[in-house]
């Protein structure tokens, strides 16, 4: 099926304590992207955890699994766009600098409520 025009939009909450958790929202992106929709993974609560940096490197959801960071490549190359809440940032003692480089945008707490009103799929995880 191929889901050009269509828009996806991901809620990612888990972070680093949670490791087990943190592959499905960059699964899921990634293969919404391959099939043709707009994807963006909004990160909020304790994701943007994720995307400090040196952190997905280091991090895997089972022993010898593949790295969150290359989950996180995975999404990147099929055209995900990445945002992540300042406020959700605040929560987790980061700043912007903190961030890998390829995080698109900071948003606020309304984004995810306007974007997930526009979009045609909303997912959380």
């Amino acid at each position: 099926m191929k889901l050009s025009e269509k828009t996806v939009l991901i809620a990612a909450t888990f972070g680093p304590d949670h490791v087990e958790r943190t592959p499905a929202p960059f699964l899921f992106a990634t293969e919404a992207a391959r099939m043709g929709a707009r994807v963006g993974i909004c990160f909020v609560l304790q994701a943007p955890r994720l995307l400090k940096r040196g952190m997905a490197e280091n991090l895997a959801a089972k022993p010898g699994g593949r790295t969150i960071r290359e989950f996180i490549n995975e999404a990147l190359a099929a055209g995900v766009t990445f945002y992540v809440c300042d406020a959700a940032l605040a929560l987790c003692d980061m700043t912007p600098e903190d961030l890998i480089e390829e995080v698109d945008d900071l948003v606020g707490p309304s984004f995810l409520i306007t974007q997930g009103l526009d979009s045609d799929l909303v997912l959380s995880f």
